[in-house]
């Protein structure tokens, strides 16, 4: 697949015929989605190309426009591009990845206060022209809209977005915890998580004589030996080799995931190193090893 963008305009010149296209084009047009550019079909050389145009009077670059959103009004865009690829996916045939999320592509719609891009009939994932994937530029998408948010807030919508690429959380969900940190409240339509009852996590050493415990509160716990920021400290007399600031647990949809901090000796989950900033989930009766301490992790309703 050919793509040319310039302003105003994506052309999409598709190289090889697909037998579902005709099927995709009358699922988009039945569900007549907001965000959805309108395009022009046409023939070329024997070959199906789409233009998609953005010449209206109220659309405008989303580039050029996001640096005057405010935190809310972001919050809820990004509410938006999670919602969109929910809407698509409901038909059972077309997916998330037939969206075009190449940022500098993406259009912003001043009246309807929608984001306006390409969505095209196709079945399978798209491949951009630098190799990347539909995850790529979604997250590198997601990443700089959530730019202008405080550093907490943006942080935490990167972990999101780690999350949905580890398919550790649904969009539905992802949409909830979004909704959540915007206080933006959710319609019937796009409300479809479930209540969970709160869990509470807690980690546990034993040895050489001494006994700690930790009891992880809030959405963020930092573990380590520093006494300025720490949640969790760690004193020298345990351990030595525990960094000032060791290892992150962040509380997500009522999951529980670490990382490491970039330590000097590491943080383990059951024996198996975790890179440095790579969550993982922790359950019930793990071994979470900070440096040469290890914890168990004991997890339980409220």
């Amino acid at each position: 697949m050919q793509v040319k963008a310039k302003e105003g305009q994506i052309s999409f010149l598709f190289q090889e015929q697909d037998p579902f296209f005709e099927i995709g084009f009358q699922i988009l047009e039945q569900e007549q989605l907001p965000q959805m550019l309108p395009y022009r079909r046409r023939q070329q050389n024997g070959r199906e190309k789409l233009v998609f145009e953005a010449k209206q009077e109220d659309l405008v670059l989303l580039r050029e426009i996001a640096p005057e959103f405010g935190e809310r009004e972001r919050i809820r865009l990004l509410c938006e591009m999670i919602a969109l690829n929910i809407a698509v996916g409901e038909n059972g045939f077309l997916k998330k990845e037939c969206i075009w999320y190449q940022y500098d592509d993406l259009y912003y719609d001043r009246s309807g206060g929608h984001i306006m891009t390409a969505i095209l009939p196709v079945t399978g994932e798209i491949r951009y022209a630098d190799g990347s994937s539909w995850s790529d530029r979604f997250e590198e998408t997601m990443t700089r809209m959530s730019a202008g948010l405080p550093y907490t807030g943006m942080l935490y919508v990167r972990k999101l977005v780690q999350m949905l690429r580890m398919e550790k959380m649904t969009q539905e969900e992802a949409l909830e915890e979004l909704r959540r940190l915007g206080g933006i409240p959710a319609d019937d339509k796009t409300n479809v998580c479930k209540t969970h009852q709160d869990k509470v996590l807690r980690l546990l050493y034993r040895g050489k004589g001494r006994e700690l415990e930790f009891k992880v509160e809030g959405d963020d716990f930092l573990i380590g030996r520093s006494e300025e920021t720490a949640d969790g400290i760690i004193p020298p007399e345990f351990s030595k080799a525990v960094s000032r600031k060791h290892c992150l647990i962040t509380k997500m949809n009522q999951k529980y995931f670490v990382q490491d901090l970039k330590s000097v000796n590491h943080t383990l989950v059951n024996g198996i190193m975790i890179p440095p900033y790579v969550l993982m989930e922790l359950e019930n009766n793990d071994i979470l090893s900070v440096a040469d301490i290890e914890f168990r992790v004991v997890t339980s309703g409220m």
